[in-house]
């Protein structure tokens, strides 16, 4: 049995279920129930031997796995992309332990990892040229004014992202360019000119440092595959015992 965090359309899924010996059931688990649901009846057309299990909810919390129909010898866990960059190293070690604990003895989890690289690389994809990064950041701000009744004035608030070397991580922000005051609702929020909010870490990992952190949770190293140029690091983790099997 399938299970995948944060599936989205499971564009990238089609590939590894077209790919694997015999699967039992697919369990997509996304807190968006309406598209969750369209892209779970999609899958039944696409793929009618295969029990597709939707499950609304955040994967950071706990939730129950559904019982397919037809037996199934292991559960294994696909959590593409790099999503888990955006979590501490502590909180990324939690999600770890509660996806061994959802696993079991006989799971495996592949997981994808952004690799760490020349700095300048990194910097130029979250300060692109374009301003595509900083469009989708400042964005949140324009949710704000849509959503909660703000009165953020764009052109008064910045994106910043820099590296942080310490920490194998980009910090992206929106920095106010002036001293200001901004209503959300009914509440007034002070800004003074350089004051930044942040909205996202983008951590890089190794595969030996990955490795590393999820070794306390129960996982050995499997199998590992990178791109050609090594900046994508895709991970096969196993409960420890089972790599040698």
């Amino acid at each position: 049995m399938l299970i995948e965090f944060g599936s989205g359309s499971s564009i990238k899924t089609r590939i590894l279920l077209d790919a694997l010996i015999d699967p039992v059931a697919y369990v997509p688990v996304d807190v968006s129930e309406e598209h969750l649901l369209m892209t779970a009846d999609d899958l039944r057309s696409s793929y009618p031997g295969i029990e597709i299990c939707p499950v609304v909810a955040d994967f950071t919390k706990p939730f129950s796995l559904p019982t397919a129909k037809a037996p199934y010898s292991h559960v294994a866990l696909y959590f593409p992309g790099s999503t888990i960059g955006n979590y501490t190293p502590e909180e990324a070690a939690g999600l770890l332990a509660s996806i061994a604990k959802l696993l079991g003895p006989q799971g495996g989890l592949l997981i994808g990892i952004d690799l760490q690289k020349d700095v300048s690389t990194i910097v130029a994809a979250y300060d692109d040229s374009q301003g595509v990064t900083a469009k989708f950041n400042l964005n949140l701000l324009e949710r704000i004014n849509r959503e909660l009744n703000g009165d953020f004035v764009l052109p008064n608030f910045q994106h910043k992202a820099i590296y942080n070397s310490t920490d194998h991580r980009i910090e992206i922000s929106i920095v106010s360019l002036v001293d200001q005051n901004v209503m959300v609702g009914d509440t007034v929020v002070n800004f003074a000119k350089g004051e930044k909010i942040l909205t996202e870490y983008s951590h890089k990992y190794s595969i030996e440092g990955f490795a590393e952190l999820a070794r306390p949770h129960g996982f050995s190293l499997h199998q590992q595959w990178t791109d050609s140029e090594g900046l994508f690091g895709l991970l096969h983790l196993v409960p420890d015992g089972a790599a040698d099997e």
